[in-house]
Protein backbone atom coordinates (compact mmCIF):
# COMPACT_ATOMS: atom_id res chain seq x y z
CA UNK A 1 0.00 0.00 0.00
CA UNK A 2 3.36 2.05 0.19
CA UNK A 3 3.07 2.32 -3.59
CA UNK A 4 -0.33 3.28 -3.58
CA UNK A 5 0.56 6.21 -1.65
CA UNK A 6 3.27 7.14 -3.88
CA UNK A 7 1.22 7.10 -6.65
CA UNK A 8 -1.61 8.98 -5.41
CA UNK A 9 0.93 11.37 -5.01
CA UNK A 10 2.38 11.58 -8.06
CA UNK A 11 -1.35 12.15 -9.41
CA UNK A 12 -1.68 14.83 -7.03
CA UNK A 13 1.09 16.52 -7.78
CA UNK A 14 0.41 16.24 -11.92
CA UNK A 15 -3.35 17.56 -10.91
CA UNK A 16 -2.04 20.33 -8.71
CA UNK A 17 0.53 21.52 -11.12
CA UNK A 18 -2.15 21.17 -13.95
CA UNK A 19 -4.07 23.35 -12.18
CA UNK A 20 -1.87 25.73 -11.56
CA UNK A 21 -1.04 26.56 -14.95
CA UNK A 22 -4.34 26.51 -16.93
CA UNK A 23 -5.71 28.68 -13.71
CA UNK A 24 -9.47 27.58 -14.28
CA UNK A 25 -12.53 28.95 -12.75
CA UNK A 26 -14.29 27.79 -9.72
CA UNK A 27 -16.72 25.72 -10.80
CA UNK A 28 -14.51 23.84 -13.40
CA UNK A 29 -12.12 23.22 -10.50
CA UNK A 30 -15.00 22.17 -8.32
CA UNK A 31 -15.76 19.51 -10.70
CA UNK A 32 -12.13 18.76 -11.48
CA UNK A 33 -11.30 18.15 -7.43
CA UNK A 34 -14.62 15.83 -7.48
CA UNK A 35 -12.97 13.59 -10.42
CA UNK A 36 -9.87 13.42 -8.74
CA UNK A 37 -11.50 12.13 -5.96
CA UNK A 38 -13.27 9.67 -7.56
CA UNK A 39 -10.08 8.68 -9.49
CA UNK A 40 -7.72 8.07 -6.57
CA UNK A 41 -11.11 6.44 -4.28
CA UNK A 42 -10.92 4.06 -7.65
CA UNK A 43 -7.05 3.71 -7.77
CA UNK A 44 -7.18 2.33 -4.24
CA UNK A 45 -10.02 0.03 -4.33
CA UNK A 46 -8.48 -1.74 -7.40
CA UNK A 47 -5.30 -1.97 -4.91
CA UNK A 48 -7.42 -2.95 -2.09
CA UNK A 49 -8.64 -6.14 -4.35
CA UNK A 50 -5.51 -7.01 -5.71
CA UNK A 51 -3.54 -6.74 -2.50
CA UNK A 52 -5.60 -8.40 -0.06
CA UNK A 53 -8.82 -9.05 -1.63
CA UNK A 54 -10.20 -6.05 -0.42
CA UNK A 55 -10.21 -6.27 3.22
CA UNK A 56 -9.82 -2.90 4.96
CA UNK A 57 -7.71 -2.62 8.21
CA UNK A 58 -5.75 -0.06 9.82
CA UNK A 59 -2.49 -1.37 7.62
CA UNK A 60 -4.43 -0.20 4.71
CA UNK A 61 -4.65 3.48 5.57
CA UNK A 62 -0.61 3.47 7.38
CA UNK A 63 0.40 2.02 4.19
CA UNK A 64 -1.41 4.91 2.39
CA UNK A 65 -0.16 7.48 4.46
CA UNK A 66 3.34 6.28 4.91
CA UNK A 67 3.76 6.26 0.82
CA UNK A 68 2.47 9.63 0.78
CA UNK A 69 5.07 11.10 2.96
CA UNK A 70 7.72 8.82 1.92
CA UNK A 71 6.85 10.63 -1.88
CA UNK A 72 6.69 14.53 -0.56
CA UNK A 73 9.41 14.24 1.36
CA UNK A 74 11.49 12.63 -1.76
CA UNK A 75 10.30 13.05 -5.07
CA UNK A 76 7.05 15.38 -5.04
CA UNK A 77 9.61 18.89 -5.80
CA UNK A 78 11.51 16.55 -8.64
CA UNK A 79 8.25 15.63 -9.91
CA UNK A 80 6.25 18.87 -9.75
CA UNK A 81 9.24 20.14 -11.78
CA UNK A 82 9.13 17.98 -14.71
CA UNK A 83 5.43 17.94 -14.71
CA UNK A 84 5.13 21.91 -14.85
CA UNK A 85 8.26 21.50 -17.65
CA UNK A 86 6.20 18.67 -19.45
CA UNK A 87 3.48 21.06 -19.76
CA UNK A 88 5.23 23.76 -20.68
CA UNK A 89 6.82 21.95 -23.44
CA UNK A 90 3.57 20.78 -24.60
CA UNK A 91 1.69 24.42 -24.81
CA UNK A 92 4.86 25.34 -26.67
CA UNK A 93 4.09 22.27 -29.15
CA UNK A 94 0.65 22.98 -29.09
CA UNK A 95 1.03 26.75 -30.35
CA UNK A 96 3.79 26.20 -32.78
CA UNK A 97 1.68 23.71 -34.51
CA UNK A 98 -1.26 26.23 -34.54
CA UNK A 99 0.50 28.78 -35.98
CA UNK A 100 1.67 26.31 -38.60
CA UNK A 101 -2.17 25.55 -39.20
CA UNK A 102 -2.79 29.28 -39.36
CA UNK A 103 -0.54 29.92 -41.93
CA UNK A 104 -1.58 27.14 -44.18
CA UNK A 105 -4.79 27.86 -43.93
CA UNK A 106 -3.73 32.06 -44.47
CA UNK A 107 -1.64 30.70 -47.64
CA UNK A 108 -4.57 28.35 -48.99
CA UNK A 109 -6.89 31.42 -48.73
CA UNK A 110 -4.79 33.85 -50.01
CA UNK A 111 -4.61 31.81 -53.11
CA UNK A 112 -8.01 31.09 -53.43
CA UNK A 113 -8.67 34.55 -53.47
CA UNK A 114 -6.46 35.69 -56.21
CA UNK A 115 -7.49 32.67 -58.43
CA UNK A 116 -11.02 33.56 -57.89
CA UNK A 117 -9.89 37.40 -59.08
CA UNK A 118 -7.87 36.27 -61.88
CA UNK A 119 -11.23 33.91 -62.99
CA UNK A 120 -13.33 36.51 -62.65
CA UNK A 121 -11.15 39.51 -64.71
CA UNK A 122 -10.37 37.07 -67.20
CA UNK A 123 -13.75 36.26 -67.73
CA UNK A 124 -15.71 39.12 -68.23
CA UNK A 125 -18.49 39.21 -69.61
Amino acid sequence: MVVIGIVVGVVFDFYRVLRGQTKPKKLITNIFDLLFAVMVTIIIFIALIYSNGGVIRVYVFLGIILGQIIYYWLFSRYIIILFSQLIEFIYFILCKVKNLTLLIYNNIKKTIIKMKNWLKTRFKE
